[in-house]
């Protein structure tokens, strides 16, 4: 069997040494990690631990100077008070102390968090880290330069944002969308409100859309003049799509002697269909009658004739009873 320990041996001090270590080790991760979520409360356990642990180590050794004479060589306890009241002042400090304390740290911690805002195009959040850069650091030179240069990156954004909708704008003008140019027009000036070029816009869109409309009705009177009827009547119906309002007052005249021209024209081409046995295309153009004007006597009249044409057109179906 063992007996005790002899006399002036080391064991019962290791236990607060280890404690002592143990909390020299948790004060130092805590104080050069103090972004660590933990480490405040590692600091404050390392500090209860450190004491208690300084304080069975003062016990031991008393007991072991008590025994064995002189303490236990290498073991130098003022030390370890020493370091453990210097982790309990860094616990006492102001916010402010700890600030300058790690303010070359977080002067690093910003810089890249702007850049991280510039790479990723949140300007507003890097111009707030900017201001922060100035008046929390001093850095007043390099704030500068960095707000200097997200206003250029901004400046470029804003014209391929801006070259980007007018093209889309051209493109509607160019298929006489009118419709979809304005409400791309306004979709520029809720995003770009200070870009320059957007203040004429609409007045442009309504003068392309009035130029196009002008040329429409201009070929549209002259294929009427020269009996080219069809293509009068095409223009016509392609003039409604790009008149608003009252514009279409002006081509009433001509509207009206177009329709009833081509009303006449149809209704011709039916008749000699018909009477030539034409059935598919009397089919054809008694179904536009009916479509195009569908008020008028005409369209009356083909409605009685459709069914016995299409029974024509097709023989084994049996004619319609009535």
């Amino acid at each position: 069997m063992s007996g005790p320990p002899p006399t002036g041996s080391p064991a019962p001090l290791l236990a607060p040494i280890a404690g002592l270590l143990v909390a020299a080790t948790l004060a130092t991760v805590a104080i050069v990690v103090p972004e660590h979520r933990f480490a405040g409360p590692m600091l404050t356990g390392a500090i209860a631990g450190g004491i208690a642990a300084l304080a069975l180590l003062g016990v031991a050794a008393r007991r072991s100077a008590a025994t064995s004479g002189p303490a236990a060589p290498g073991i130098d306890a003022h030390d370890l008070a020493t370091r453990l009241a210097r982790i309990d002042e860094h616990v006492m400090l102001s916010d402010a102390s700890k600030r300058l304390l790690y303010r070359d740290r977080e002067l690093d911690l910003v810089r890249m968090m702007l850049e991280r805002d510039i790479s990723s195009g949140d300007h507003d959040a890097a111009l707030r880290l900017v201001d922060e850069l100035g008046t929390q650091f001093g850095r007043l030179e390099e704030a500068e330069g960095h707000r200097e240069r997200i206003a250029s990156l901004r400046q470029a954004e804003v014209q391929t944002r801006l070259g980007s909708g007018m093209q889309t704008i051209r493109r509607h003008l160019a298929n006489g969308d009118w419709t979809s140019a304005a409400a791309e027009a306004d979709r520029l000036h809720r995003l770009l409100p200070d870009a320059p070029g957007l203040d004429g816009l609409a007045n442009q869109i309504a003068s392309a859309r009035i130029r196009h409309a002008a040329d429409i009705e201009t070929r549209m009177r002259e294929a009427h003049a020269e009996g080219r009827i069809d293509e009068a009547m095409r223009l016509l119906r392609e003039l409604d799509r790009h008149l608003e309002g009252d514009e279409s007052s002006r081509v009433v005249d001509v509207a009206q002697a177009i329709i009833v021209s081509h009303r006449d024209l149809v209704g011709r081409r039916f008749r000699d269909a018909v009477s030539e046995k034409r059935w598919p295309a009397a089919v054809e153009l008694g179904e536009s009658i009916v479509r195009d004007y569908p008020n008028t006597r005409m369209a009356e009249e083909t409605t009685t004739l459709l069914p016995g044409i299409r029974a024509r057109l097709n023989p084994g179906t049996p004619p319609p009873t009535g």
